[in-house]
């Protein structure tokens, strides 16, 4: 059975990588045939070409189509992985048919190029001022383009052109991707949004030790730390040797160690709001020092995986493989991996708690703003509307009536091409895991499903009561269900993220701008200082006073310049 959800996850966020580093394009077949929810516009001339025609759709018709058609030029990078088609290419594939049969947008692409060329090609292209009429583009890329002056105000263009529907999915970030694509009150660009809480981090527990070993669920940091010394010293696997830690899953670059320091209202590699409304960064906050304090305890106390520093996550993730490990932070995307083909394997029963706080104050958890590019029309550009259809037209494939046809997702025989990848301009509604979540939630309340526009509610109910039901084809079946199960049902992954999104939990990275010049100059430094530092303090190679000679170092050696810099961008947003 195909997990349809994750793979449309992964397809969509390989999607926005894919658009992050590249630009857009398009063709059809007219596969989907949805004329019949589009209204022709009037025309108002007879020229063919992007740079002289007069066309224009209705005047706030979202899918209204240009009659005769239009060009409109962008670029692309294709990475390694993409596949088309027999007879397809980026130039020719179904979005792009669609585009120009459904829209009358015929999309040009000017250049495309592997996606290892992509930022060198990009970089030639905006300093010679000649930019395709529609761009994908990162934050930098924005800023650069920004102080050029050279993309178009779409302030007033998305206002009379976007629908409804997309109005709403790209708000449902409660606007932080909009406020990020403003600059002195203009809609310079149309933000990329993609899913909220993704990075929410949660712990981790295997329920087949806690019953072994005889522990309660964890309700304090205290109860966390006596999980671990008991897994690494009660031979939870049972083979009478002293051969398991307590919390595993870390890597190298100390990441996996978000939730971690979460616990401790510690939110490294962020931007957050002191009591004064300053941006401050999560490197240099009190609360890291008692959490590396803790990190360092635990470490010799044995409790930690000895060899985590030369780790990548894959291979710190094989303790968790090898039974070696039975508590670990991660998001609710765990659950697909490691943790599927470890039960597959092993029928281990693992359950996400949220964040323990190390105190009295509620434990919140963190991630970056969710906008993975950014769209830009070229300024002078006669049709800037014709962005804001493409974003129309993709918001309805994916969340109308007549949307999530596979056409638009799948393709080849075993539906192994990545369809979406092709799509010109693409985003994806904040909300919808948690919105999967809570109507799988809904229908389990109601005893039966109930009927839910988001089409991926019904297979994950549908994979939960084949969980329930216990008969299962075979492993891999099985190894879905119980996956979906953790991930969507009461309890679950995206249950947690769900409570946090409700309960003010989750917070966002409040700096959402481009690389200031201290930073392009200074923070891979101050980065690699921090991982040194932090890596000794937890391996005991340095007294955890050294945290605070690191915020002096940060502070004097370019961190206080990029405070400065951040904030000048947060006041000139507000």
């Amino acid at each position: 059975m195909q997990h349809k959800s994750f793979k449309r996850y992964l397809i969509l966020a390989t999607a926005v990588m894919l658009l992050l580093t590249s630009a857009c394009s398009t063709t059809n077949n007219g596969a989907s045939g949805n004329k019949g929810k589009q209204e022709n516009t009037a025309n108002t001339g007879d020229s063919k070409g992007a740079a002289n025609s007069t066309d224009k759709p209705a005047e706030g018709v979202p899918l209204g189509k240009y009659e005769p058609a239009i060009e409109v030029t962008t670029v692309r990078s294709l990475p390694p992985s993409i596949k088309f088609e027999k007879g397809d290419s980026i130039d020719n594939n179904i979005w792009y048919r669609s585009y120009e049969e459904e829209l009358g947008i015929k999309l040009i692409n000017k250049w495309s190029v592997p996606q290892t060329q992509w930022q060198q090609k990009m970089n030639v292209t905006i300093a010679s001022g000649d930019i395709p009429d529609i761009l994908t583009v990162s934050a930098n890329e924005l800023k650069r383009l920004v102080d050029a002056d050279m993309v178009e105000d779409m302030t007033e263009v998305f206002e009379k052109y976007a629908s409804e529907k997309t109005k709403q999915v790209i708000s449902n970030d409660g606007g932080n991707g909009m406020k990020a694509s403003t600059f002195e009150g203009k809609l310079l660009a149309l933000p990329g949004v993609t899913f909220t809480g993704t990075g929410a981090q949660m712990l981790w527990i295997r329920q087949d030790w806690l019953k072994k070993l005889n522990l309660p669920e964890p309700k304090s940091m205290e109860d966390v730390y006596r999980i671990a010394e008991a897994f690494a010293s009660q031979d939870p696997d049972g083979n009478n040797q002293k051969d398991t830690i307590g919390l595993g899953g870390i890597n190298k670059d100390l990441n996996s160690l978000m939730g971690f320091f979460e616990s401790f209202h510690a939110y490294p590699g962020r931007w957050v709001k002191d009591d004064s409304g300053q941006l401050v960064y999560g490197d240099i906050q009190p609360g890291l020092k008692p959490a590396l304090q803790k990190l360092q305890d635990l470490f010799k106390a044995g409790l930690i995986d000895p060899e985590f520093a030369v780790k990548d996550q894959a291979k710190a993730y094989e303790l968790i493989a090898g039974n070696k490990t039975g508590m670990f932070y991660s998001g609710e995307g765990a659950v697909w991996w490691p943790l599927t083909d470890h039960y597959k394997k092993e029928k281990s029963d693992w359950k996400p708690y949220p964040l323990i706080s190390f105190d009295d104050q509620p434990a919140s958890t963190s991630g970056g703003i969710p906008v993975g590019n950014y769209y830009v029309v070229r300024k002078g550009f006669e049709h800037p509307e014709a962005l804001v259809k493409l974003l129309n037209f993709a918001v309805e494939k994916q969340y109308g009536p007549e949307g999530r046809l596979d056409a638009y997702w799948y393709g080849g025989e075993n539906k192994e091409i990545n369809v979406a990848a092709f799509a010109a301009v693409i985003i994806s509604d904040p909300l919808e895991l948690i919105n999967i979540h809570r109507g799988v939630q809904e229908s389990v309340d109601a005893g039966k499903y109930v009927d839910n526009p988001i089409a991926d509610v019904k297979h994950h109910y549908d994979l939960y009561q084949l969980w329930l039901s216990g008969k299962f084809i075979d492993s891999n079946e099985e190894g879905q269900a119980w996956s979906s199960y953790k991930w969507a049902g009461p309890g679950g992954g995206m249950n947690v993220v769900s409570d946090y999104v409700k309960d003010n939990k989750y917070l966002v990275d409040e700096y959402s701008g481009p690389s200031t010049p201290t930073m392009t100059a200074k923070k891979s430094t101050l980065d690699k200082m921090k991982l040194e530092v932090f890596t000794k303090i937890i391996m005991g190679q340095s007294d955890v006073s050294e945290f605070d000679k690191f915020v002096a170092d940060w502070k004097k050696f370019g961190g206080d310049a990029i405070t400065a810099e951040v904030n000048e961008w947060y006041k000139a947003k507000q």
